[in-house]
């Protein structure tokens, strides 16, 4: 997603904030950041990453849960890649 749209990120002014990109764990921010620097050497000027919050195993007992539970924003991410590939629904028919 961002190689695609790397034109947008270089022509973006510094002196406007980073664009904030949030991840979940299974991302690793560092090996990205090391293969869009091979891209576009400044793209830190421009963006960051930011890990989505990740629920503690006692805020999962709270809500009764165990195991795998899904968090909101991970949802925003899914949607969000979704959109930038050709507008698909997560959402079964369409």
């Amino acid at each position: 997603m961002i190689s695609n749209n790397i034109d947008y990120l270089k022509s973006k002014p510094v002196n406007i904030p980073q664009i904030t990109i949030l991840l979940d764990h299974g991302y690793h921010p560092e090996k990205i950041i090391e293969e869009l620097k091979k891209i576009y050497p400044a793209i830190m000027t421009k963006i960051r990453f930011k890990l989505s919050p990740k629920p503690s195993k006692l805020e999962k007992e709270n809500l009764g849960k165990k195991g795998f539970v899904p968090v909101q924003a991970r949802w925003v991410m899914e949607r969000t890649n979704s959109w930038m590939e050709r507008c698909k629904s997560l959402g079964g028919g369409a």
